[in-house]
């Protein structure tokens, strides 16, 4: 069984500066912008139709982004894009073997890197009519992260979720909407040495009820989170890192039993920012 989760990347143009430049910004000040940090890189969307020199993004549209998106969202708590938990295409997540249909009381036994390979052992277990078999732990999860700051906009983010590819019998078995995606914030941490937060506004900020699994998210990009608050999540005087908080999603794959079968599934999400009254 396999099982592979890709975002799509939301970060690029490399900030060498310490001072914020949303504190001096033109565009930012007078038009409002959003910015993504992964906590090396940065990309703004702004506000500003530069492409036509006018102004602005109507309200319900997508805010701009000049730049060209690089490289994958973290690993939640980690700077990295590909965490030492992630599969490769040919391996799969941990099974966990239950005796009374609730509780693992055998599982196979991981060498220490998180998923199933050849070099995993099966414990040693008895089949009895309750005996069950499902992913077992952080298998049956996965959350990525990344950094944003705003200012003098509202705003809120919409995603977009598609199957790009799934093989074998999870094809039939696996759909959108069984994969459950849980949004949440951090106002401020520190991230394998990046420190953010100490100087972001976090009041206004609300995750949209009702959308809970991928497959509200098809069709058209759908809001998952709003953020009203017109003076934007900067405050004054701080550093890029400072002004940032940082976005959390979870994603939990359903409870798998044997008449799932096997195969793997390749989900993309798509994040944006779209301008909000």
């Amino acid at each position: 069984m396999g099982a592979i989760l890709a975002g799509t990347a939301l970060a690029s143009l490399a900030s060498t500066a310490q001072a914020s430049f949303l504190n001096k910004d033109f565009w930012c000040r007078t038009y409002g912008c959003v910015v993504v940090h992964d906590g090396v890189n940065y990309d703004i969307y702004d506000n500003c139709l530069f492409a036509s020199n006018s102004c602005c993004v109507p309200v319900g549209g997508q805010m701009i982004d000049f730049y060209t998106r690089a490289g994958d969202t973290n690993v939640t708590g980690l700077l990295g894009g590909t965490g030492p938990n992630l599969p490769d295409r040919d391996e799969g997540f941990i099974f966990g073997i239950t005796q009374d249909g609730s509780s693992i009381n055998a599982s196979i036994i991981d060498n220490g890197d998180g998923y199933l390979d050849a070099s995993d052992s099966l414990g040693a277990f008895t089949l009895n009519p309750n005996t069950d078999i499902r992913l077992d732990g952080s298998g049956r999860s996965y959350s990525h992260s990344f950094f944003i700051s705003s200012r003098n906009t509202r705003f809120s983010l919409r995603a977009l979720a598609s199957i790009s590819n799934a093989t074998g019998d999870f094809a039939n078995t696996i759909q959108l909407g069984d994969i459950k995606l849980t949004p949440s914030f951090e106002i401020s941490g520190n991230d394998a040495g990046f420190q953010f937060g100490s100087r972001a506004n976090t009041s206004n900020i609300q995750i949209v009820s009702g959308v809970d699994n991928l497959g509200d998210q098809t069709v058209v990009p759908t809001q998952i989170m709003n953020f009203g608050r017109q003076q934007g999540i900067r405050q004054r005087n701080g550093d890029i890192d400072e002004q940032t908080i940082r976005l959390d999603f979870l994603y939990e794959m359903p409870d798998y039993d044997l008449s799932m079968g096997t195969g793997s599934v390749n989900v993309d999400v798509t994040f944006d920012f779209y301008c909000e009254n």
